[in-house]
């Protein structure tokens, strides 16, 4: 217990908040407590996040006030254009040096770094992925805190670090879990059809976690060694699997749940939907249209790897993955003449997909490794 209070005193001191009663309350089991701030906190929060989730701790006036981390990008390079589409419906969420609390060690607790990256691409409106990319990493963070604390017993020197890394990936499930419940209770009452995609890539010590709702593509491009005095080459490794209606396993769990799979000029769910999973889409989840993310291993970030792509399908419209290596190439080249000095690798890449006939939205983040 005494453990468990000094590991939160450690993250609020480190955060700053000036709040540590309140999770000492929740810790050692006091009736109620206030903050500084003069906000009455109990023990139930921790009682609503079992019930609800991220949305029921925000929603609670009996949990300490989270801070927003905001969806800020200045570490992140990334390029967006709305293209031919009468409205920009893709969104981005990254913060590469998220500041997240202690990592449990042998007897000490220090604080880690962690970048996420995320692209959401919503359809019929874009109200889905505008909540998504708006609580990502706010619900992270959270899940994370939550889960570390339930964990905290089964921490010690031998298995920290496998332990770390669960909490990470279930953090992000759950995370992907409540936008989708949070989102689809606002559809109901305003009556929103839209829905969106989710590729969202975790990075932390020295290594890559990806989650994939839909037809947004997460790429990892690795350095192929130059041989008899050939240029060197990127290989591209697609970390994603779109979720397609005609995909065998996912027109499986659609014909199953009731629903169909027509061509109207791409395979469809009943006619409508160009992907079998989403966020949102509510009045197709009665056909099996499902928020659940395909998730990675872990994977260790190795010498030769260079770069993760995170984009959307606009992208892919007009340009394979091999051929966003061959632009990185390009653009790494000491020969090649950048279009102004003002552009960037990840404009370059937009743009060259749009002028290669791309109808779509178009967003993507590029990570140097």
């Amino acid at each position: 217990m005494i453990r468990i209070a000094k590991f939160f005193y450690e993250v609020l001191r480190m955060k700053g908040l000036g709040v540590v009663t309140v999770i000492l309350g929740l810790v050692l089991g006091s009736s109620t407590v206030t903050c500084s701030s003069g906000n009455g906190v109990t023990v139930s929060c921790m009682m609503s996040y079992e019930r609800g989730g991220a949305p029921a701790v925000f929603d609670s006036d009996k949990c300490l006030h989270w801070p927003s981390l905001q969806n800020h990008t200045p570490n992140c390079q990334f390029a967006q254009l709305q293209g031919h589409r009468r409205y920009q419906e893709d969104r981005v969420s990254c913060d590469l040096h998220m500041k997240i609390i202690p990592l449990i060690g042998e007897n000490r607790l220090k604080q880690v770094r962690l970048g996420i990256a995320a692209v959401l691409d919503g359809h019929g409106g874009e109200e889905a992925s505008e909540m998504g990319s708006n609580l990502l990493t706010d619900y992270f963070h959270l899940h994370y805190v939550f889960k570390m604390y339930k964990l905290m017993g089964q921490f010690n020197a031998t298995d920290s670090d496998s332990l770390q890394l669960e909490v990470i990936k279930e953090a992000l499930l759950s995370t992907i879990y409540d936008i989708d419940a949070k989102y689809s209770q606002e559809a109901l009452e305003n009556n929103f059809v839209s829905g969106s995609t989710a590729t969202v890539i975790v990075l932390f010590d020295g290594k890559i976690l990806v989650a994939n709702v839909g037809d947004s593509k997460a790429i990892l491009f690795s350095e192929i060694p130059s041989n008899q005095g050939l240029e060197a080459s990127l290989l591209a490794v697609e970390l994603t699997k779109d979720h397609r209606p005609d995909r065998a396993d996912e027109q499986t769990r659609i014909e199953a749940s009731g629903g169909f799979v027509t061509i109207q000029g791409v395979p469809r769910v009943n006619g409508i939907l160009a992907m079998s999973r989403a966020i949102g889409d509510i009045y197709l989840k009665r056909y099996g249209v499902v928020a659940v993310p395909e998730v990675t291993g872990w994977q260790i970030i190795s010498g030769k790897d260079r770069y993760l792509v995170v984009a959307s399908d606009g992208i892919f419209e007009s340009l394979t993955p091999d051929d966003v290596g061959d632009l990185i190439l390009k653009w790494d080249s000491s020969i090649y003449v950048k279009p102004s000095s003002s552009t960037t690798l990840p404009q370059f890449i937009v743009n060259t997909a749009y002028d290669k006939g791309s109808t779509d939205n178009l967003s993507v983040i590029v990570i140097p490794l």
